[in-house]
């Protein structure tokens, strides 16, 4: 038999009823009655009826039964919270050894939980156990976060929060607190925001790789990398005061927790490493006490008349061999059957790509369509908010699920609430005139379009492969694996390129009412902060989910109902992926359909697939990763046979520290 452990605290919590709800239960039960004592009893020879003796014993019960202590409820906050996790990750090593599957946390399963902890009447303190250097929430999660706390604080639920080591997602999720403790031997490191992205122009000269772009918009940062060695001038300035947006709100919310002014707080950023001493004499947190004493300094200050809590853990789950195997045999788990009157949160999340398949991480065309197509149908779904955590992708895909979404707010109450990113192919699929909350922090804009290729024929000479291509005309060789776009070829690629950025600008301007010369300035690829894009009409409020959800719940006049979220995770495990397989490289450079091509003797030498993968590992000691850079190289038509595509697509090589 295997144990598997549950691991790190999850609320095993349901979609949330929005009507109010009745206080829940303890997690602890109150002690038991008290017996009473031989002396305290009746004689036997009392006689009595025994319908009142029943009564008498009763209400004996009632005045002897010890009442209940207040609670302190301790939540220890670590890992990373995600907005709609997937299914989890699968070590072998764990299963063998009973281990936890270590996959991400359900933000808003944390932020119902916090919800739920309002109305627990025994509950009167919340301790943040904030000591986890694993802890990460992103810069939108952390606004959402934030509402939560005052809502929890706003039903008279004193919170305090733990800090050891703390960075700027520790302190931001603390100055929402009542009280800060912080360990003696702790300290905080408080950056300011910051971005950094990784240019890889001469690296692929030294490898043998070019790039051939074609772009509408000059402010296009996701090709930058490929074709420039360092960042151009006026990108760098834009970031700039984009980052000082997103900075701003950082500060907003520290600012607002502890009592201290913007400026002070900005001034801690730029000495950034703060120890304990000079955070207690700065007034970030309250007090400091011995490391490892959190529970002693809480209690102690309380008494007796309370008690320590925990959230109530998850049982192991022991399952045979057998049971194990059938999990990972199983296929995804269909949709549940909509019982209540729902508010459905759609979950777009990841790079936007054509296909048929579900793709795990990514949102694909096909079966994204179909999911809302299936909510807009179901007469339970009263209306719809989707949800955006993405940076672009296929022109062709966001259409698709744009013209999907489109379809359906005509038939029901929807609202786009925007996550960390919502750009370029994210922004696209917003373009249907329905209202967009984005949070402060929120990365959002790009509207420009791209499209990309790259050829390898100098690596390809390097490893020994010579490529020789026979056709009638240049023309057919143009995506040939050796061959870099001639300028006539990047003049017919921009012709392209520009019919698909006019649609852009075309669908903004009338999605946001901006004319289409004054969006122009706003377009080109150009990326906003949530609150820059508020100011230039590219979003209308500042909110996070909930706020969507509200407005939905108000739009579609429904007061009781049920959130559900979708698409839902995977029910089985992915065997295939468990196994490997020698298909893996084949599959990640869309080289699926290698064996349909009998008479090219490249593709049959089995020369290829060496290439191919030399080139993933070079590529990957150069320091390449993020979603964007993998889908750019699935997309690599290594045949020559088909059409070039174009992207609406941000650079996940942009990273934002928060």
């Amino acid at each position: 038999m295997l144990s598997i452990a549950g691991g790190i605290f999850s609320p095993p919590i349901a979609a949330q009823d929005k009507a109010p709800e009745a206080p829940a239960q303890a997690s602890q039960e109150a002690p038991p009655a008290v017996v009473p004592s031989p002396s305290e009893q009746k004689p036997a020879e009392e006689k009595q009826p025994a319908e009142e003796k029943q009564d008498d014993k009763t209400e004996d019960k009632k005045q002897q039964k010890a009442p209940a202590k207040k609670q302190v409820r301790v939540l220890a906050l670590s890992g990373e919270y995600v907005d709609l996790p997937g299914s989890a990750g699968l070590n072998p090593t764990d299963l063998i050894l009973g281990g936890g599957l270590g996959k991400p946390k359900a933000f808003y399963k944390l932020c119902d939980y916090l919800d739920e902890l309002s109305h627990e009447e025994l509950v009167t303190h919340v301790v943040f156990d904030l000591s986890s250097p694993s802890l990460s929430m992103n810069p939108a999660q952390l606004d959402e976060f934030s509402r939560h706390l005052q809502h929890l604080r706003g039903h008279s639920k004193k919170c305090i929060a733990w800090l050891e080591s703390a960075s700027n997602v520790h302190l931001s999720i603390a100055s929402g607190c009542d009280e800060i403790l912080m360990a003696d031997l702790g300290g905080i490191d408080m950056p300011s925001s910051s971005m950094e992205t990784m240019f890889y122009r001469d690296a692929m000269n030294l490898l043998g790789i070019q790039a051939s772009v074609t772009r509408a918009g000059d402010f296009k940062g996701a090709v930058e990398p490929y074709v420039n060695s360092v960042m151009s001038k006026h990108l760098k300035e834009h970031y700039l005061a984009m980052l000082e947006s997103i900075n701003n709100a950082q500060i907003s919310r520290i600012s607002k927790g502890r009592g201290l002014s913007i400026g002070a707080v900005r001034e801690l950023q730029k000495q950034r490493i703060i120890l304990p001493a000079e955070a207690l004499a700065s007034r970030l947190v309250d007090r400091l006490v011995p490391y490892g004493s959190l529970r002693k300094t809480v209690m102690d200050s309380l008494g007796d008349s309370y008690e320590w809590t925990m959230p109530k853990a998850k049982p192991k789950k022991e399952i045979s061999i057998f049971e194990l195997m059938g999990q990972a045999m199983a296929s995804p788990k269909g949709a549940m059957k909509i019982k209540d009157e729902s508010i459905a949160v759609v979950h777009l999340s990841g790079a936007i790509e054509d296909g048929k398949q579900a793709n795990s991480g990514a949102i694909v065309s096909g079966p994204t369509v179909k999911l809302i197509e299936d909510l807009m149908a179901d007469e339970k779904v009263k209306g719809v908010v989707v949800r955006i955590n993405s940076p672009g992708g296929s022109a062709t895909a966001s259409e698709a699920i744009r013209q999907a979404i489109d379809a359906c707010a005509k038939k029901k109450p929807l609202v786009f609430s925007m996550g960390e990113v919502a750009a370029s192919g994210g922004y696209w699929v917003t373009c249907i005139g329905q209202p967009i909350f984005a949070e402060q922090g929120t990365i959002t804009g790009s509207i420009g379009v791209f499209s990309m290729k790259v050829s390898a024929g100098a690596l390809a000479r390097r490893i020994g492969v010579h490529i020789e291509s026979v056709t009638l005309d240049s023309a057919a060789g143009m995506n040939a694996l050796d061959h870099s776009w001639s300028e006539e070829e990047i003049d017919l690629m921009q012709k392209s390129i520009g019919t698909i950025y006019d649609k852009f600008l075309q669908i903004a301007s009338a999605s946001r009412s901006i004319p289409v010369e004054t969006l122009k300035s706003l377009a080109g690829g150009r990326v906003w902060s949530g609150e820059q894009a508020k100011s230039h009409g590219l979003v209308d409020q500042i909110g996070g989910l909930d706020d969507a959800i509200w407005m939905v719940a108000k739009t579609a006049k429904i007061d009781k109902y049920k959130v559900i979220h979708r698409p839902e995770p995977s029910g089985g495990l992915d065997l295939g992926s468990l196994l490997g397989g020698p298909q893996e490289d084949s599959e990640i450079f869309g080289l699926s359909n290698v064996a349909s091509i009998p008479n090219n003797a490249f593709f049959n030498s089995g020369l290829l697939p060496t290439l191919e993968s030399k080139l993933t590992s070079v590529l990957q000691v150069q320091g390449f990763r993020g979603d964007s850079i993998r889908l750019l190289l699935r997309s690599i038509d290594w045949t020559g046979k088909q059409p070039p595509k174009a992207w609406v697509l941000l650079s996940e090589e942009l990273k934002i520290v928060p």
